[in-house]
């Protein structure tokens, strides 16, 4: 074994030495997610009871230590893959025991919530950066800050100077009123804003982004903030929305501390509550999609004079009492439907979607009214993705963005209808089933003169798809088969 796992951390380092050079286009952080998968952490604790088992059934794909880590609860070295925080320059990887789990040193976040706005404390992190980058080849060294912490300038200043491999950020959304406890719902409208600002800088810089999840509940009686747990519905859409905004790296805060949602006190990970088991499928559905996901990147934007997206959509729910939801930071109400969604234009995104209906089929939750719904398009990170015959390949992922603060995610199912101008010959689309992390080609039926797929949806969730015109699906090896009945998405039928 330990031989085995030695030839793993040879394979990285000649994987890396090469890989400069087949993708011009793509940066060191891109290809270590690329060689090791979109990554799923939660950060752990070295003060409270960690099972290594445990974790890695809930489908983590590396561990993300708090400060300070114990290499003796990752296995025998090298170890599971892990990451941690380095507090300051004094901090960084390897300290105690840890020289003999470097290979398995996926990411290093330098710090955490610097005030970047701060010239002085801004070069601090840049010297940092440079001081320790050429000491890690082969891992994603970021920084992170809160949502609205740093100015746009600042922040790209720091990322021109310091060459981060990744940046992150953390919004939490999911609050109760303060003096009533009484959850607040409805649509997490600026977290959106703050993954799109997000987004579009490491975007700008040709990186990928991390976002933290919110697993934890506390009090903050300075700023009269409650954070609570968050429902299964939400949970699955602070995954699946950050990804369809471009996310490539989440990391939940937290996994076993006494604040976790995961576990009940004291603490550790010894007492699993139900939002553990959502938790699971949740990673095993990441980590599918991920196969695909970390070899994409957005499609253009168009360059209007106020920068906003275009890349994405938001098809507008509404609240309980009928009212349209509010638009995110970044999108704006498209002019001929503005109540309907974001700035959309037939043949501008692909060349086929012309239209869409979405209900909330389960009628359970928010007075039966539809919710949002998330549209984001895709390319390869790198044209030799597609192979020599085929260019130009667009990814459309599709997420219910429906939750509410109570009740299951299937209370909170919509059924989503998108309509298409296929050509001749051109009859469906390939699914990569996030349950199975397969790629099934699904037919769509003619619906008046349109080809129309049906997704029913749980509340959070999503797909990913792509025209079945006979490229690769990049990162998964197709297998022709029909959708498995536990997806979370159906066979379309031609109902009105």
């Amino acid at each position: 074994m330990p031989l085995c796992r030695s030839c793993l951390a040879l394979g990285l380092l000649v994987f890396f030495s090469h890989a400069w050079t087949g993708y011009s286009q793509i940066g060191k952080g891109h290809l270590i997610l690329i060689q090791r998968g979109l990554q799923l952490q939660g950060l752990v604790t070295r003060d409270d009871v960690f099972h290594l088992n445990t974790y890695s059934n809930a489908n983590y794909t590396s561990i993300h230590w708090l400060w300070d880590s114990n290499p003796s609860l990752m296995g025998a070295a090298p170890g599971f893959p892990w990451s941690r925080w380095a507090g300051d320059e004094t901090k960084v990887p390897p300290l105690t025991a840890e020289s003999s789990y470097l290979s398995q040193l996926v990411s290093l976040q330098l710090g955490d919530e610097w005030n970047l706005n701060d010239a002085a404390k801004r070069t601090r992190a840049v010297n940092w950066f440079n001081a320790v980058r050429n000491n890690f080849p082969n891992t994603i060294l970021y920084m992170n800050n809160y949502g609205g912490q740093v100015g746009d300038a600042q922040l790209g200043d720091f990322i021109s100077r310091a060459r981060p491999d990744m940046i992150s950020f953390d919004t939490y959304p999911w609050r109760s009123d303060y003096a009533s406890r009484n959850p607040v719902g409805g649509p997490p409208t600026s977290w959106y804003g703050d993954l799109r600002r997000y987004r579009e800088h490491a975007r700008s810089a040709n990186i990928p982004l991390a976002c933290y999840v919110q697993t934890f509940h506390a009090i903050q009686d300075y700023d009269q903030t409650v954070y609570r747990h968050p429902s299964p519905s939400e949970l699955r859409l602070n995954h699946f929305g950050a990804l369809a905004f471009n996310a490539k790296v989440l990391i939940d805060f937290t996994y076993n501390t006494g604040a976790s949602s995961l576990f009940t006190t004291p603490g550790g990970d010894s007492n699993p509550t139900a939002l553990l088991a959502e938790k699971i499928d949740i990673n095993l559905r990441a980590r599918n999609l991920g196969k695909a996901l970390v070899r994409l990147k957005p499609i253009a934007d168009v360059p209007f004079p106020d920068l906003h997206t275009t890349s994405m959509i938001f098809l507008r729910g509404k609240n309980s009492g009928g009212a349209p939801n509010p638009i995110p930071i970044g999108f704006v109400a498209d002019p001929d439907a503005p109540n309907s969604y974001t700035d959309w234009v037939a043949n501008r995104n692909d060349p086929y979607l012309r239209g869409w209906a979405v209900a909330n089929r389960a009628g359970i939750k928010n007075a039966g009214q539809p919710g949002d719904v998330i549209i984001s398009w895709f390319k390869p990170l790198d044209e030799s993705f597609d192979e020599p015959d085929y260019t130009n390949e667009v990814y459309i992922m599709v997420v219910n963005g429906l939750t509410d603060p109570t009740g299951t995610a299937a209370d909170c199912l919509q059924e989503i209808k998108l309509n298409f101008a296929f050509p001749s010959g051109l009859t469906g689309v390939d699914m990569l089933d996030p349950g199975t992390g397969q790629v099934q080609t699904q037919p769509l039926p003619l619906v008046s003169a349109r080809r129309q797929l049906v997704l029913d949806l749980n509340g959070g969730d999503a797909v990913l798809f792509k025209f079945s015109d006979g490229a690769p699906f990049v990162g998964v090896t197709p297998i022709p088969a029909r959708l498995e009945p536990r997806s979370q998405f159906r066979p379309p039928t031609g109902r009105p």
